[in-house]
């Protein structure tokens, strides 16, 4: 099968990861896959996470109201099955083309549905709870929930590991709480240095906040840490095993989480996990909770999330072993390449 995926997004984050690591799997599995992004400064993340799959990336002097015809002219060239869509711009412009060319069009729906989605011929859930919002909205296409997947990741060196506890002043006994993503309002960055601070006052307490990633709301979370010295603003990492493997507890404070692509990460190396309620994680992680893996705090709520971080210390920092099986890339490209299989025409005998 020939797929063109496509998302034309300026950074590089939990929903790029999915369309990468769906494009490398598809690929290796033996489709002709190419992937459309924007020249940004991720372009070699994008090539090094799609492996086989060939990354396209739009020219830097092409104007944005020019996207849609060089996508088109891409697709003319490559003549694909089906084209498919990540985030609000690539269904816009990667969406207009591939109706153009009457091309099969797939979006995934990374975070809400959007009316520019409409128009597609299958739309895929990463989560259930998305799907009374899009029925509610008279959508005609193919439906259907396919569940993220665990990304390849590199081992991590227990060098590697130990370095970066040592450079936090992480001693052995030290609990390290890590956190994954964006510094923007929706992950609750700020409530998670908050309850931090609320949970543990006294500054000689033997814990470590590493808070990895970049956004917007970096000077604002700084002014929030002041002189804390154990609360860390780790900046973007494109290797992220270490620091999974150095964290104790990973923490998702978010105020609103689609999915929660960095949870799975951190159940794949172990982590205990401390997670506010929200849409995506109070779904995937339904079994987990059942055995009592998961810590739960509500969202939005400081007190909550420190009363879970003072749990987690007091539950120790052994490692976790999860059920990851449905969380397999095998699975995921089943379910999609059903979704394709759908909506491209059958050819006339």
């Amino acid at each position: 099968m020939k797929i063109l995926h496509a998302s034309l997004t300026r950074e590089f984050a939990g929903s790029e990861m999915y369309c990468a690591s769906l494009a490398r799997g598809q690929a290796q599995s033996g489709d002709d896959v190419r992937v459309v992004v924007r020249t940004t400064p991720f372009v070699g993340r994008w090539r090094a996470e799609t492996g086989k799959a060939l990354t396209i990336a739009l020219p830097t002097w092409l104007p944005s109201f020019l996207e849609s015809w060089a996508i088109s002219r891409i697709i003319k060239g490559f003549g694909p099955d089906v084209v498919h869509t990540h985030l609000g711009r690539a269904d816009v412009k990667a969406g207009r083309a591939a109706l153009k060319r009457k091309v099969p069009w797939v979006t995934t729906v990374h975070l809400r549905w959007k009316p520019e989605m409409a128009r597609a011929a299958a739309a895929i859930c990463i989560a259930g709870w998305q799907r009374k919002d899009i029925l509610a909205t008279g959508y005609q296409g193919a439906l259907r929930t396919v569940w993220n997947w665990l990304p390849q990741q590199n081992p991590a060196a227990t060098q590697q590991v130990e370095a970066l506890r040592a450079s936090w002043q992480a001693g052995p006994k030290t609990m390290v709480f890590g956190s994954v993503g964006r510094l923007h309002g929706q992950k609750g960055m700020d409530i998670l240095i908050k309850a931090f601070m609320a949970a543990y006052p006294e500054p000689e307490s033997d814990v470590r906040l590493v808070i990895v990633g970049e956004g917007a709301d970096r000077p604002k979370l700084q002014a929030l840490i002041g002189p804390e010295r154990r609360i860390l603003l780790a900046g973007y990492q494109p290797e992220m095993a270490p620091y999974y493997e150095a964290f104790d507890a990973y923490v998702s404070a978010s105020r609103y989480e689609p999915f929660g692509l960095t949870i799975l990460e951190a159940m794949g190396h172990g982590c205990q996990l401390v997670c506010t309620r929200t849409e995506g994680p109070s779904e995937f992680l339904s079994e987990a909770s059942s055995k009592g893996q998961i810590i739960w705090a509500e969202r939005g709520n400081v007190e909550s999330l420190a009363a879970a971080l003072n749990m987690a210390q007091v539950q120790g920092r052994g490692h976790i072993t999860y059920n990851l099986q449905p969380f397999s890339l095998a699975r995921a490209l089943k379910e999609v390449t059903e979704v394709y299989e759908a909506i491209i025409p059958k050819p006339s005998t």
